[in-house]
């Protein structure tokens, strides 16, 4: 089984999909993971989710997905570890951010909401870290720039 950024790369116009082997992955899981989820209503194919996860390790130590409908970062953590889980941000437009995760291993996961220019594009990464000014422990690849608004 693979799987396919063909729907971000439809999203975006970007030309190069890339896809990661499944197989490949559970031998050795690689420090990024990004997932596209689109809506099964095709009306309303421009709002997707997009999601990153962070392995420390070779275990999956958090996660970060990035909404275009609301303009919103669900945080996820599975370790514990005592780092948390960072989503850094930055639009083509100026703007930057992070949204930080401190709830802790297997709790509810957080959000950020944001209210992002509809005509921008946000590009992102997840990273695990001790405290909120220490240096990440360990980071995804950026996700390059998607649409923000629907």
């Amino acid at each position: 089984m693979k799987i396919r950024f063909a729907a971000l790369a439809a999203v975006t116009g970007i030309s190069s999909v890339l896809a990661l082997s499944a197989p490949a992955l559970a031998a050795q899981p690689a420090e990024t993971d990004i997932q596209v989820a689109q809506p099964a209503d095709a009306s309303a194919a421009a709002d997707y989710t997009l999601c990153a996860t962070i392995y420390t390790n070779g275990t999956a130590a958090g996660r970060g997905c990035f909404s275009s409908y609301g303009d919103k970062f669900t945080m996820d953590d599975y370790k514990a570890d005592g780092l948390r889980v960072v989503a850094e941000w930055y639009t083509d437009y100026g703007r930057s951010g992070e949204c930080h995760y401190t709830a802790g291993a297997d709790a509810d996961p957080g959000v950020c909401n944001y209210d992002m220019r509809e005509d921008g594009k946000v590009n992102f990464r997840v990273a695990v870290r001790n405290g909120a000014d220490a240096a990440n422990s360990a980071a995804t690849s950026w996700s390059g720039y998607v649409p923000i608004g629907g």
